[in-house]
This record gives structure tokens, C-alpha cells and sequence, in this order.
């Protein structure tokens, strides 16, 4: 009989220990359907996987993090509810996609005062007003672009320069900033165009070659930017091609094939076919929780994770500095975050000043089936002085 109570009383010590688990809600809102999913669909990937790491590790000890991918089809109205149900349930972060979506919620997040995480690297999600609350991953579209842009310049002094941009406040984001930029470093933006389904390619490659354009820069997903440099491929045309962050990676070389050759294209992650601990990391987890190939390749699959580790690093420092886990303390955490990293070419930090995670960013070019860095880690110091005047 004794050694049944002590049976007994060992179980309901364990029922007790699992009970006291926290669960931590984090929600992210976007397109795993509809338009920009050839990104979307990787990057909640990465979101489901990194948590189910978390977990399966006990990296926050009393903490069971219940990771949620939404479908909101890139739909505003969508990513307002679920950001909604968030705020309601008391979830300490949220996650989001879309750039109109965030832009959208500006007044609303800095109104209930929640963390947020946008996979929209727009500039404009953390410039005034209502940006207290909202932390980029990694430097902006219009660094990006103009990052490129000093490049060009360069290699290839007083180049001419098209723009072929998503028809969204996406696409649109970096133009102002190109242009401004453009003119520091002596080349010329002669157009900037909207794709389109209804984009005649043949047309607008024509155009651009009469204009005596070099260099065509893509703020858009990589599907549009494959069939564009298909088409320059097939008309002959010699026109190099780069974009920003979400215009190549991996995926365009799948898409694309030898058309993506010579493709210049900016980033701050790590290429999984790079030797680092980081690179190791995303092929170690992809297997790990059964993704294919084009999963553990997209560039989108870590973008997905980091930004769920800046949540999750975030509610970590307020969980081991004994507060209570909410949006407020999670806050707090973010702002006097510098975190190492493996994910991205530098550490994550933040102030009150800076809502810029990973301050670096490489361009790299494609080569031989695969994109390979083409310059060390930096910051555009030209951003800052065409933006903010500094």
C-alpha cells in the first residue's frame, strides 16, 4: 500500500510540474494562399518550425510556446481580425506579413501598445507616427535597393537604371528613397514600372533597351522577377538584373534557371549552402520536421524563423527576469535586445531609437547555379543620409 501512495504521489507531483507550463500564444497573419504566397507559404514554415524547436528543446523553462499561422490571403481585412483575436486573447506579440497590412494597422498597434513583427521590411512601418511597437527584422526595402544601387554605381559608373516594382505598397516602398539615392551617386532612374499580370514583358523590355537602360532593380517576389529575365533572356537583350530581399534568393534560381545567371541581389541571411552554424541550423530543422528541399532552400524559410526567435528571445529575457509575460514586458526585452544570432549576417539589436534588428545586409550574385556574396556584411551609410538627412 505504501509504495501505491508514493506511486500516486509521484504522479500528481508530474500532473503538477506539466500543469504549471505556461502556454504562450504568438499568432502570425499571412499569405500562405493568394498573392506574394510563393514567399508567404515558406515563411510561416519557418515560423511552425522554429517553435516546435523551442519546444521540443524546453529552451524557456515553464513556457509551451502554441505557434498559429493564419491564412489572410493578403487580404487587410483579414490581417485586421486576426490581429484583433490576438490583442483580445492577451497574446504578448504578433506576427505579421503584408506591408499594406501593417501600414494599415500602424494607428492600432501603437493604440493597444502590442509588439510587432512584420515580414515587410517597408521603412515606413517604423518611421512616425505610431512606430513604437513595430521592429524590422532586418534593414528596410530602401536600404536594400539603395545598397544595390551603390553597387551599380560602382561598377558601372553613370549607369542608367529601370525600376520594375510590385503594384503595391510593397513594390512602391523604396522608389522615393532610390530616387534621392540615384542622385548622390550619379546614375539615373529612367523609369519606374508597375508589373502586372497584364504586363506585356516583350513590351516593356523593348522599351527599356531604347532607353539605353543597364540594369533593370526588382522590389517584387520572385515569380514576376523569373519570367521578366526569361523574357530579357529570350529577346536577346543585354541587361543585367538585381533586386532586394524578396526578388531573388534560391527560389529565383529555381524559378528562373540559367536565365538568373549574373542576377545581383540583397539580403542579410545566410545561403544554405554556405558553411556556418547557421546555415546548418536551417538544414538541420528542415529535416528535422520533414520539408522538402524547396522549403529548406527559400531564403524565406529562416526569414520565418527569425523572426519567430525575436519573439521568442524577447519573451525569454522577460520570463528569466521573473515578470510576468505581455506585451508590456515583452516590450521592454525588445528594446534592450542584442542578441547573437546564427540566422543573419549580424546580431539582433534594439533601442528606443533603433527598430532595426540585424543592422547588415550582403550583396551577392548568382554563379553557377547558386548565389555567392560578392561583399562583406555592411550598412548603407547613404540610406541614412537620403532618409533621415543623417
Amino acid at each position: 500500500m505504501k509504495n501505491k501512495w508514493t506511486l500516486w504521489a509521484l504522479a500528481a507531483v508530474l500532473a503538477m510540474g506539466f500543469a504549471a507550463a505556461e502556454k504562450v500564444h504568438i499568432m502570425w497573419s499571412g499569405a500562405i494562399t493568394g498573392p506574394t504566397s510563393d514567399a508567404g507559404k515558406y515563411y510561416a514554415q519557418g515560423i511552425e518550425d522554429y517553435c516546435n524547436y523551442i519546444n521540443d528543446t524546453g529552451y524557456v523553462a515553464g513556457v509551451e510556446f502554441v505557434c498559429e499561422v493564419r491564412d489572410d490571403q493578403y487580404n487587410n481585412a483579414n490581417t485586421l481580425r486576426n490581429f484583433e483575436e490576438a490583442v483580445d486573447r492577451g497574446d504578448p506579440i504578433f506576427l505579421g506579413y503584408s506591408t499594406g497590412g501593417t501600414l494599415q494597422l500602424k494607428p492600432l498597434i501603437q493604440e493597444v501598445g502590442l509588439p510587432f513583427i512584420p515580414a515587410s521590411y517597408h521603412i515606413g512601418n517604423i518611421d512616425p507616427p505610431d512606430n513604437d511597437y513595430i521592429f524590422l527584422p532586418i534593414p528596410s526595402y530602401s536600404e536594400q535597393v539603395i545598397a544595390i544601387l551603390e553597387y551599380i554605381a560602382k561598377t558601372t559608373p553613370g549607369a542608367k537604371v529601370a525600376m520594375v516594382v510590385h503594384p503595391s505598397p510593397f513594390g512602391r516602398a523604396p522608389v522615393e528613397d532610390a530616387k534621392k539615392a540615384a542622385a548622390e551617386l550619379g546614375i539615373t532612374i529612367v523609369e519606374v514600372q508597375e508589373a502586372s499580370k497584364n504586363l506585356d514583358n516583350t513590351a516593356t523590355l523593348k522599351r527599356f533597351e531604347n532607353k539605353g537602360v543597364q540594369y533593370i532593380v526588382y522590389q517584387n517576389v520572385a515569380g514576376p522577377v523569373a519570367t521578366m529575365i526569361k523574357d530579357a533572356q529570350r529577346l536577346g537583350l543585354n541587361i543585367k538584373h538585381a533586386g532586394a530581399h524578396y526578388a531573388g534568393g534560391p527560389d529565383l534560381l529555381r524559378l528562373a534557371g540559367p536565365a538568373a545567371e549574373g542576377f545581383l541581389w540583397v539580403t542579410s541571411y545566410y545561403m544554405p549552402d554556405e558553411d556556418n552554424d547557421g546555415a546548418r541550423f536551417v538544414k538541420e530543422l528542415g529535416a528535422k520536421y520533414g520539408r522538402p528541399a524547396d522549403t529548406i532552400e527559400s531564403v524565406h524559410y529562416p526569414s520565418g524563423m527569425l523572426a519567430a526567435a525575436i519573439a521568442i528571445e524577447a519573451i525569454k529575457e522577460a520570463k528569466d527576469a521573473g515578470k510576468k509575460i505581455s506585451p508590456e514586458t515583452v516590450y521592454e526585452a525588445l528594446l534592450k535586445m542584442d542578441w547573437p544570432n546564427k540566422l543573419a549576417v549580424g546580431p539582433v539589436t534594439y533601442s528606443k531609437d533603433d527598430h532595426v534588428g540585424v543592422d547588415m545586409l550582403r550583396v551577392l550574385e548568382a554563379k553557377d547555379g547558386r548565389f555567392v556574396p560578392i561583399t562583406e556584411p555592411f550598412s548603407s551609410q547613404l540610406f541614412r543620409k537620403v532618409h533621415y538627412g543623417k
